[in-house]
């Protein structure tokens, strides 16, 4: 159980609280109807233990039962949670115009995830004339087989880094020598070029190409990426090169914007656009202002 991973031994967690959460994080798709029977499996517990929290989650309003009546799904508190916290999250209060500017820019989707524990979620996207199924808003992947989660691994110190792969390589011992070569090539380019690709997901349907939002060699309490994706058949170059040129430069102004943000002790709820900088089109933090 991900939430409870190294936490066994901690007087003050709650166990059960832990394991209802974790029943939740198994909806993270739109319409996913579950039965107590694939939730166990998804979560390693009992069925009678995940029968018991599913009937406390279904008495709270968490869980509702299937309209086919044959599972479970979402309920209105949860979805309401969900939206509280996606709205309410800084970065992409700030991050939204310049991932606006990067679709008209690159023609390919932005993204923008945040690391929890091995896993990288969507908090934000903006599409461009495509939509990925099954990729809203919340959903959760490996953070080997995402290319926000490879830049991530990558831009941690190594120290860190180290230890964040024995624990992953413990974790996904069936699938880890894939991913412990795609990790190798990941650190490899980052550390020569600044970004990570990774192509050929979703069974070589879509590429995509990742920077994270936090300096090289640092370890922030919350860990961002963005991540520009479109289509492997569009995936030729120079535009995997251009797009990562384009996320580079969004990153560092994001960067020097959030630091002036925690300096001035404010988090802009109305973000202005004011003149160009530089040629181009490229937004920095220099063109936009707090009101």
């Amino acid at each position: 159980m991900v939430a409870a991973a190294g936490l066994e031994g901690d007087r003050n967690f709650v166990t059960a609280l832990a394991r209802g959460l974790e029943i939740l994080r198994c909806f993270d798709r739109p319409q996913v109807e579950l039965s107590v029977t694939e939730i166990a499996r998804l979560t390693g517990l009992s069925q009678p233990t995940c029968w018991r929290l599913c009937y406390t989650l279904l008495e709270c309003g968490f869980l509702v039962r299937a309209p086919s009546g044959s599972g479970l799904c979402i309920g209105a508190p949860a979805i309401t949670l969900g939206y509280a916290a996606t709205k309410g999250a800084k970065p992409p209060a700030i991050a939204l115009p310049y991932m606006q500017r990067l679709v008209e820019e690159t023609s390919c989707s932005i993204t923008l995830s945040l690391r929890q524990h091995w896993e990288m979620i969507s908090v934000a996207q903006v599409n461009a004339d495509f939509v990925l199924p099954n990729q809203p808003i919340g959903w959760r992947a490996s953070l080997a087989t995402v290319s926000a989660g490879l830049a991530i691994i990558s831009a941690l110190p190594s120290g860190e880094r180290g230890v964040l792969i024995e624990a992953m390589a413990a974790r996904e011992r069936v699938r880890w020598p894939r991913h412990q070569a795609r990790i190798a090539a990941a650190v490899a380019e980052f550390e020569r070029d600044g970004f990570v690709t990774l192509t050929g997901m979703l069974d070589g349907q879509y590429s995509a190409v990742a920077v994270p939002l936090f300096e090289t060699g640092e370890k922030p309490a919350e860990q961002w990426a963005l991540s520009c994706g479109t289509l492997s058949s569009r995936w030729s170059e120079p535009a995997p090169k251009s797009a990562a040129s384009r996320l580079l430069e969004s990153a560092r102004c994001l960067r020097r914007l959030s630091r002036r943000l925690r300096t001035e002790r404010c988090v802009p709820s109305l973000v202005k656009r004011k003149s160009h900088c530089g040629r181009g089109r490229k937004p920095c933090a220099r063109r936009f202002s707090v009101l």
